[in-house]
């Protein structure tokens, strides 16, 4: 019998283990877990991001009335999970700003928020349900008020009355009645068209169709009526193609879903 050289060890050793691989055994490089979409809740959420011109009006008490007005911007943060919301406002001559982050716990099956301001070191934070396929949206939650020197219950009432405009209401609901504490109504802020204006580079196609194209914020849904309509020649940027319908961004500040065959392309 020959001794094996160091050519042959190798196949030697391959030999002797042979009987003993499983190939099962092998350790394989896991696969990566199915990450988390966002649904329809989260859909929602963008109907209310954006650019808007708020009017409001801070109730103390009974015939005491305090005048505010403010800007938010609201835009859903990447991934789609969570719309951010920025406000700077005056109230009475007094600066304000706030700071909010709502989303939608699909776990829980709650929409969830927190809240913070310039005018108290307490954070608010709240959950809640939607109707009306997400245009009324309703929160709870609780927090300390420095300036009533108690735990307040505050309820939050969002309605979305159309694609521009929102309505927003908090009572303190402590007690054994609903108090009003702030009402306020949001006005999406849409930019000026320049008639005959040279479109700039960012706007790819122009609207066509008689009388305008409807647009939907959340994406086309069966029983869903449309959140608005963009007139004749409204120049957008297209975003993405999903067949028949595609996502586009407007001259007038809309992301939304048009009808692709309503698209036509600049210079054509």
């Amino acid at each position: 019998m020959s001794t094996p050289t160091l050519k042959t060890l190798p196949a030697c050793v391959a030999l002797l283990v042979a009987p003993f691989f499983n190939p099962s055994l092998v350790a394989l490089e896991p696969a990566p877990p199915d990450m988390e979409k966002p649904g329809e809740h989260h859909q929602h959420l963008k109907m209310m991001a954006g650019t808007w011109d708020v009017k409001l009006k801070m109730h103390h008490a009974p015939g005491q009335v305090m005048n505010g007005t403010g800007v938010e911007i609201a835009k859903m943060q990447p991934g789609g999970f969570w719309l951010i919301s920025n406000f700077t406002g005056t109230f009475a001559g007094m600066k304000f700003s706030g700071h909010g982050v709502f989303g939608y716990d699909a776990h829980k099956k709650r929409y969830t928020g927190v809240w913070t301001d310039s005018v108290a070191s307490v954070m608010l934070i709240s959950e809640g349900q939607c109707e009306k396929n997400g245009r009324l949206n309703t929160m709870i939650g609780k927090a300390y008020d420095p300036m009533k020197k108690r735990v307040v219950t505050y309820l939050q009432v969002t309605e979305i009355k159309d694609a521009d405009t929102k309505i927003f209401k908090m009572y303190d609901t402590s007690g054994k009645r609903k108090v009003l504490m702030m009402d306020a109504v949001y006005k999406r802020r849409v930019e000026k068209i320049i008639k005959d204006a040279k479109a700039p580079a960012k706007f790819t196609h122009t609207i066509v169709g008689l009388g305008g194209v409807h647009y939907y914020l959340g994406g086309p849904q069966q029983a869903r009526p449309p959140e608005g309509k963009f007139k004749p020649g409204t120049r957008v940027k297209l975003v993405r193609k999903n067949g028949s319908y595609s996502v586009i961004q407007s001259e007038t500040g809309i992301t939304a879903h048009v009808a692709t065959a309503a698209l036509k392309p600049i210079g054509k």
